[in-house]
């Protein structure tokens, strides 16, 4: 009933819009124009452009362009104001039923001291402050300086100092945003307003591919509009790049970067020196100056060394009270401790071009490529080093003994893995579309193609000493960063302890294809004093998406005599505990070793071949041919989804109220193949699910224009986040495993079984939102505002994992997976939709240069917001409520700056709370990312008036060397805590 209501109110609207067309043609005309900078030719969007004495006005569009309706023939005075900027009136004649163009080029305004000019951070911070308050919308929007630069280093990082978003990080760089709630898989992310495919194993789009230096604009939108896709439960980011016509002549600019990151070390393999570049140059050609170039190229590289320290297992502490340390008596103490030492490289390439054609102020044609590449190579040392209690492993030693800072263990072993992982991910495509004037009316269309795929490739080697009183123990719980310290350091920290165990070779290929196309029709109106737009149009959506996993085992079969002592490299503590107790070792010798004399795997023996090493003195054993199909398919999975779109919407200026109104339908189906597998069984089954569901979204912007400054909106939104796809398959994958107690001891006669699988009866997440704000502009270009929302989430989808237990005493699930088999236990893996949830969230927002305090004080400004939010979910398998996946319940940024005679310096704070990242098997295990203050430090000076402007820059990253944490259902329990160092920048720009 109530889609039907909404659909018989927006064509309603439609149809009392159109009565009125057409009325006054013979009395009025059109006019249109554009509006830039008077001396860089920049487009400034948002821009007032108002007929004097009349209420007839509008502001100009992204590319700085506008169009008034109904305006009475004959000379009319026509005023452009932009704030900062020189208000600049023009008279103009308009000829009744045609359209007249008019251009204007308005110049940065001096402020009264002759020191200060809006140029810079404080030019971006302008024209984003007044993109958001023409946005008919609720958007916060992030521009790049004259010559391009955003002063982090890819998106994700820049999007973080907007409100409500919380960025996810992977090895030092931000990779993926949560907006407001919405997880980084549930937002919709567009290029130049065009689709963009994944490299993730998921829907989320990973935002660390594209450079900061290729964007112009990004324009994070919470309250989407019905022209755009509904899969944004938090929000949707488009990212926008330069074309030719965004300038008046020909440019070219371009950046030089070195770096140097205080944890950069060249022990662990060769280290070259770390840069980032990138140029961007583009003309018009052509008899009329119709035809625009444009390329940008980027590059990068960066090598850098993290320390990491983890905690494993804390929920198996439990069983520490079965052998004489209860719970009560002394702190939880994990099962292991890991130290990691990780040499990282990471380079990145990036070009993108713009093609566009103008013949006519009507007609705009354009071609936008675009490519991105990034090849990362992680190089780990990592000791686990395990302290047990001997009566499980039947050795006949003490109890542990209760400590004053932890726990005396009699027993214990040390795992070392050496790991090299290579990823490359690339992401390229294009966008072709036109735009067309008829009249009044405008009609655009547009296709999209592009492709992400990340390929990796691992291989990780395992060395191990026996379990032994030799590796005994005491875990000193004393402190966050707790220790483990062995009775006998000589024999921990010897490699030759530890001798080779198995190697394993990962492989995968994630590829996805999108196809993407739109056409929309918008049509505007004026009648009896009321004026806007009507526009209608639709849209499709294909997604190809294939996941390839490849697993290959190798045990050492050898006399014992290989060890890490083989491998042995200079020790490099980490920076964490610092006891210098890893037994150190050249991860990159092993794998070569290992690649060449010791096994000599091809490629073609990744997934087939001979099970043992074809090298004479090989040491290493194939595993079986049933391990192998099965670790061959488990992962993969092959999906297709296609959504068709379609929408209307109408927009009406009622005096000083905007209204804008809409529904938009979706419609979408999805195919998901995936494989059966049992204990490892030769003989899967391959099955297909498919499936399929349409949603229906109307929405409702108001936006009140109280006075020249100060504005209200509200809005009422409904939007869906679609679950993965490969999720939505109906397959099973059983894993059983022989013996319950750990190390083999203990219900060693019963099986343990993992059972996971898809759920082909998920729903998508569904929202309905509610927004409300106050936005107050400041002349000098500042603003303060207020935003209130709450959403109300239905579907939330969660990882249930449930465990059943039996004994040796019954039959528990006698032969469910086959004969022959009793199971001690049967864990079930499974995605499932949650109950109801809601997110209720405030954003203050206040940035303004303080230009009224005196010289020179009047250099200062700040930036600043806030977000807090409360959020809780219904998840079935919990007692308690829990809080929304990726929402931090405090987000803040403060960004203080000085600008004064070609100086400008910027300081970033940036805080994160804490949020929960994935549900374990029960609380104690649930993964939580820890609360995090980052700041960055940003100095340079331009040297106007010489050729080529040049500008000197200095940027420190990670000032404080905040570490990224994790924890485990507590926040006295560590899971993850990684140092990555801080990073120093210097460079110099220059543009033509």
């Amino acid at each position: 009933m109530l889609n039907r209501r909404c659909t018989s109110a927006l064509f309603l609207i439609v149809g009392l819009a159109l009565l009125p067309l057409g009325a006054n043609a013979q009395s009025t005309g059109i006019l249109q124009g554009r509006v830039v900078d008077g001396k860089s030719g920049t487009p400034l969007p948002g821009a007032n452009v108002v007929m004097e004495g009349t209420s007839i006005g509008t502001s100009t569009n992204p590319d700085g362009r506008y169009q008034l309706q109904g305006v009475p023939a004959g000379p009319q005075k026509i005023t452009v104001s932009y704030v900062s900027y020189g208000k600049k009136t023009k008279t103009v004649e308009i000829s009744a039923g045609a359209t007249t163009t008019l251009n204007f080029e308005i110049t940065s305004q001096v402020l009264e001291t002759g020191e200060v000019v809006v140029t810079g951070l404080r030019e971006s911070q302008t024209r984003a402050a007044t993109q958001k308050r023409q946005a008919l919308n609720v958007v916060d929007v992030l521009s790049a300086d004259d010559i391009g630069n955003l002063p982090e280093q890819n998106v994700a990082e820049s999007v973080q100092r907007l409100p409500g978003i919380v960025v996810r990080n992977d090895r030092t760089e931000g990779r993926f945003v949560s907006i407001r709630g919405g997880a980084a898989n549930l937002n919709n992310v567009t290029l130049n307003g065009n689709t963009l495919a994944s490299t993730a194993g998921s829907r989320a789009t990973a935002l660390d591919l594209l450079p900061a230096e290729m964007v112009s604009n990004i324009e994070v939108t919470k309250a989407v509009t019905p022209d755009m896709s509904g899969n944004a439960i938090g929000g949707a980011v488009d990212i926008q790049t330069l074309t030719a016509f965004d300038r008046s002549g020909p440019f070219a600019f371009g950046t030089v970067r070195g770096l140097q990151h205080d944890q950069q070390v060249g022990e662990l393999g060769d280290t070259k020196t770390p840069f980032r570049a990138n140029v961007t140059a583009g003309t018009k050609i052509g008899p009329d100056d119709d035809i625009g170039l444009l390329v940008s190229a980027s590059g990068s590289r960066r090598d850098f060394t993290t320390s990491g320290l983890k905690g494993e297992f804390w929920e198996i502490s439990n069983l520490y009270s079965e052998n004489g340390i209860t719970a009560t008596q002394n702190p939880d103490v994990p099962l292991a401790q890991e130290q990691i030492v990780e040499r990282n490289r990471r380079s990145r390439i990036a070009l993108n071009a713009s093609i566009d054609w103008r013949p006519n102020p009507q007609t705009s044609v354009y071609l936008r490529p675009y490519y991105t590449f990034t090849d990362e190579n992680k190089l780990d040392n990592e000791l686990e080093y395990n302290l047990l209690s001997g009566i499980p492993f039947d050795i006949d030693s003490p109890k542990p003994s209760r400590t004053e800072a932890g726990v005396d263990f009699p027993i214990g072993f040390g795992s070392v893995d050496l790991s090299d992982t290579d990823e490359e991910e690339s992401l390229w495509g294009g966008s072709l579309g036109f735009e067309q004037q008829f009249g009044a009316s405008t009609f655009s269309a547009s296709g999209t193609y592009t492709r992400g795929v990340l390929e990796s490739r691992q291989e990780d080697g395992e060395f191990e000493t026996p379990v032994t009183p030799q590796a005994a123990g005491v875990a000193d719980m004393s402190g966050f960063l707790f220790d483990f310290y062995p009775r006998n350091p000589d024999y921990v920290g010897n490699g030759a302890s530890y001798v080779a165990n198995e190697v394993d070779l990962e492989f995968a290929e994630n590829v996805e294809d999108t196809y993407a196309g739109q056409a929309d029709l918008k049509v505007p109106f004026e009648a009896g004093g009321i004026a806007g737009f009507m526009k209608t149009g639709g849209q499709f959506q294909i997604r190809s998406k294939s996941i390839e996993e490849a697993d290959t085992g190798y045990n050492y079969v050898g006399d014992g005599s290989l060890t890490l002592a083989d491998y042995a490299a200079p020790r490099i503590q980490t920076v964490q505990v610092g006891n210098g107790l890893m037994p150190f070792a050249n991860t990159g010798d092993m794998t070569d070793d290992f690649l060449g004399r010791l096994c000599n795997p091809t490629t073609d023996q990744r997934f087939s071949g001979e099970r043992r090493c074809r090298s004479p003195d090989a040491v290493y054993e194939r595993v079986s041919s049933e391990e192998l199909a099965a670790s061959d398919i488990e992962g993969d999975s092959e999906n297709q989804e296609q959504v068709y779109a379609g929408y209307a919407m109408a927009s009406a200026n009622l005096g000083s109220l905007t209204v804008l109104t809409g529904l938009r339908v979706e419609h979408t189906t999805t195919e998901t193949t995936r494989f059966q597998l049992v204990g490892g069984s030769s003989d899967p089954t391959e099955q297909t699910f498919d499936n399929s569901y349409t949603n229906f979204l109307p929405s409702v912007h108001l936006t009140l224009q109280a006075t020249e400054a100060l504005q209200f909106r509200a809005a009422w939104t409904n939007t869906i986040g679609r679950p993965e796809y490969d999720e939505l398959g109906a397959f099973s994958e059983v894993e059983i495993s022989s013996g319950g107690g750990l190390g083999g001891g203990g219900n060693s006669g019963l099986s343990e079984a993992v059972v996971q699988s898809g759920n082909p009866d998920l729903s998508p997440f569904k929202a309905m939102n509610f927004d409300l704000s106050a936005e107050y502009y400041f002349e000098n270009g500042g603003l303060a505002s207020v935003a209130g929302f709450y959403k109300r989430v239905d579907n939330s989808i969660y990882v249930s994992r449930r465990t059943e237990t039996g004994s040796e005493d019954n039959d528990f699930f006698e032969n469910r997976f086959g004969e022959g088999n009793r199971y001690r236990q049967i864990t079930t893996v499974r995605q499932r939709n949650a109950d109801l949830g809601e997110i209720l969230g405030l954003e203050v927002a206040y940035q303004q240069p303080f230009t009224f305090l005196p010289a020179p004080f009047n250099g200062l400004g700040l930036q600043s917001n806030l977000t807090v939010t409360d959020s809780e979910v219904s998840v079935p398998t919990r007692e308690s409520e829990l809080p929304f996946f990726q929402q931090a319940d405090l987000v803040y940024n403060v960004v203080p700056f000085f600008q004064k005679s070609g100086f400008e310096v910027r300081a970033a704070l940036n805080y994160q709370g804490d949020y929960l990242e994935d549900l374990g098997d029960s609380s104690e295990s649930d993964a939580y990312i820890d609360d995090r203050t980052t700041v960055d430090l940003t100095a340079n000076y331009s040297f106007t008036g010489l050729l080529g402007e040049p500008e000197l820059f200095l940027q420190i990253e990670n000032l404080t060397n905040e570490p990224e944490v994790t924890y485990a259902g507590q926040e006295s329990s560590l899971g993850f805590h990684y140092l990555s160092g801080t990073t120093t920048t210097v460079g110099l720009s220059v543009q033509l």
